[in-house]
């Protein structure tokens, strides 16, 4: 008779959870590795196995997935998210509920414990199942050689070094770690994990300097570019791709003045959702987002009430915008627009929702509110 725990995982399973998951997704143990993919969430030291709920029979396991906490900052707001990742079943024990099981208990924690937002990445109509959907607006702009050619032709290039850093590099990376603190929009990251977290999936970490000193720094191709002086942003790319070769870049959509530099000299442009979210907490959410987005730009003045059934339950709330000034409170009386769960999420964060269009032109203006992580926060 098989005995069956489904639960969190325990630490005494760190090497069979770490042999499970690279077996389940084709890993060699070596060149692809979770532990080098990203070392932020399954080094010893980030306890992975309390991170993950198991299904396992006889004490071997059959399925696993992560869940894995971060705090989103927004101009001194905190959203609790808590991302889903190594989604794994045992491919002998696939379409047994297994998949399922873990993610309701994932989910159900995650309500227990007040987190605002959830993400992943993965397959849409998949996902829609456990409350995710596409949202989060970005551009991404590409740049090449041919445009810069051309754009920048007989306009000389300040010369700046692209330095890769290494876990020995704790000056550059101290430097990294303040710069990235000072952002008034980012998953808040402690010192001691930065450099694993920036150096996620594979991910080069890169210092960029000028006359020797440190002006910035990004992860892998371009992601994550922050610099100390954001006037420097088109000398940047151009070294970038003299050194290294043509580059996307992605932006979330509120950051316009960097899409309209890239704009200026880049090549195709593209618009679209970052990532699936699933959104825990509606009122704090769209409190926190319309007020950072009313911080960066001047909206409309108008009044909605939402009736939203969520995934953790239903939830009514006001939002009105006077002068500039965002209020979200509680409404008990008078006509709300109902929405369901995945609607809503793209109705407050999605690129695209058809009931928005029917929205004055000034309520719609509001949306979509500013949901980004960058890639190094993804798991």
């Amino acid at each position: 008779m098989s005995v069956f725990y489904k639960g969190r995982g325990t630490p005494e399973m760190y090497d069979d959870l770490m042999d499970f998951m690279n077996y389940v997704f084709g890993f060699d143990g070596d060149g692809k590795d979770f532990k080098k993919l990203l070392p932020k969430c399954y080094n010893k030291e980030y306890d992975p196995c309390w991170n993950n709920y198991v299904v396992t029979e006889n004490g071997k396991l059959r399925a696993a997935i992560g869940a894995y906490d971060a705090d989103l900052y927004v101009n001194g707001e905190i959203l609790k998210t808590r991302g889903i990742g190594n989604v794994a079943v045992h491919p002998y024990f696939r379409s047994m509920g297994y998949m399922k099981d873990c993610m309701h208990m994932a989910l159900r924690d995650m309500i227990e414990d007040g987190v605002d937002i959830s993400l992943l990445g993965g397959q849409r109509q998949r996902y829609q199942h456990f409350g995710f959907e596409q949202a989060g607006a970005q551009y991404v702009v590409s740049v090449d050689r041919g445009n810069l050619r051309r754009a920048f032709e007989n306009v000389s290039l300040p010369e700046y070094e692209l330095r890769d850093v290494g876990e020995g590099d704790g000056d550059l990376i101290g430097k990294m770690y303040a710069l990235h603190s000072a952002r008034n929009y980012r998953m808040i990251r402690s010192r001691e994990a930065f450099f694993d977290i920036a150096r996620s999936w594979r991910s080069n970490v890169t210092a960029i300097l000028r006359d020797g000193e440190f002006r910035g720094y990004f992860t892998g191709a371009l992601k994550e570019l922050t610099l100390t002086d954001p006037g420097e942003l088109t000398d940047v790319v151009r070294n970038y791709v003299k050194q290294r070769g043509d580059v996307s870049i992605d932006v979330p959509a509120w950051e316009t003045d960097i899409v309209g530099v890239l704009r200026s000299f880049g090549g195709g442009i593209s618009y679209g959702n970052s990532e699936m979210f699933n959104i825990l907490n509606y009122r704090h959410v769209t409190e926190a987002l319309l007020k950072y987005k009313a911080s960066r730009e001047v909206l409309g003045d108008g009044e909605l009430t939402l009736l939203i059934h969520g995934f953790a339950g239903d939830e009514r709330f006001r939002i009105a915008v006077k002068d500039n000034e965002v209020i979200v409170d509680d409404s008990v009386s008078g006509d709300a627009l109902e929405l369901g769960h995945l609607e809503a999420v793209s109705f407050l964060t999605g690129i695209f929702s058809h009931r928005r269009e029917a929205l004055p032109v000034t309520v719609r203006s509001w949306f979509p509110l500013p949901l980004f992580a960058d890639p190094a926060d993804h798991v």
